[in-house]
């Protein structure tokens, strides 16, 4: 698999996820590694407090993936979190924020804008992405 193709991968199995949780009234920040033969390792905080910052949940992430990079064959990893960004008329909109990273091409922060319908479905709106540093394969 190329680098897009495992990120795009990751991605999909991930907001799947985040569509499930979103849907029953619960989210918890997790984060994902996708190893060699194309399994997607899931790992859920032991603990996260409310209303965790960026920088916390950078650091937590930060850590908890470069443990799991270590321990396996993996490439690709991200961590997600149910985050409010500002719409262009200054309110706070429900998102996802998906920063993940490949160890040798991307490293980016993603925007998922969610609302839900009348059904209580999620739905996603065009993703924003934006390239990041290197901090979980860069363990400098």
């Amino acid at each position: 698999m190329t680098p897009q193709e495992e990120k795009e991968l990751l991605l999909r199995v991930v907001t799947q996820l985040v569509r499930k949780q979103l849907e029953k009234g619960g989210f918890i920040p997790y984060g994902a590694t996708l190893g060699s033969n194309r399994d997607v390792q899931l790992l859920m905080p032991k603990g996260m407090k409310r209303d965790v910052t960026r920088a916390e949940l950078d650091a937590y992430w930060f850590q908890i993936l470069r443990q799991a990079i270590t321990a396996g064959e993996c490439k690709t990893a991200c961590w997600c979190a149910d985050v409010r960004e500002q719409a262009e008329d200054g309110t706070l909109v429900p998102a996802v924020l998906i920063h993940v990273e490949h160890a040798n091409t991307f490293s980016e922060d993603i925007l998922y804008p969610y609302r839900k319908d009348e059904s209580s479905r999620v739905v996603f709106g065009e993703p924003r992405s934006e390239a990041t540093e290197h901090k979980i394969f860069n363990c400098s």
